[in-house]
């Protein structure tokens, strides 16, 4: 006696294979938007971490009397950095304490052309004119010569 099929099963599991098969094609594309929103914030840390550094690079070399503490227009960086801009802002603070030392706010401004990134660092440094720190730690000698 030849056996005779349930066509009503063989769509039932038709049915089930379909559907186990669109709910591993969606929980695929979830895991891969998850795992692309994931290496696009750590692209944007990267940046930003890198943009601290560059930023903390020049306000360093200012504390240092490598450049000057005066304001720069924003101009592109040298190669490797060539996709950063740097700015400096230097404005004097009115109404500080001490009338023995001037002090003034450097802020640098670091930007990223392409994604867009702005990174600020700002400090309260001594004022400094004509070569001349007014900073009581040298005594307001020329920079570059410390006490004996």
């Amino acid at each position: 006696m030849p056996r005779r099929y349930c066509r009503p099963a063989l769509g039932a599991v038709l049915l089930e294979v379909l559907l186990a098969l669109a709910l591993f094609v969606s929980a695929a594309a979830v895991m891969i938007s998850a795992l692309n929103a994931s290496l696009g914030s750590l692209e944007r840390q990267r940046l930003g971490l890198h943009g601290i550094n560059l930023a903390s690079s020049i306000l360093a070399e200012i504390q240092l009397g490598i450049r000057p503490p005066i304001s720069e227009a924003a101009k592109s960086m040298d190669p490797p950095w060539q996709d950063w801009t740097s700015e400096v802002i230097v404005a004097p603070i009115a109404g500080a304490e001490s009338e023995q030392v001037d002090l003034q706010q450097v802020e640098v401004v670091v930007r990223h052309l392409d994604p867009p990134m702005v990174q600020r660092l700002g400090q309260v440094l001594p004022s400094v004119r004509d070569g001349v720190s007014k900073s009581p730690s040298n005594g307001g000698l020329p920079q570059g010569q410390g006490n004996p």
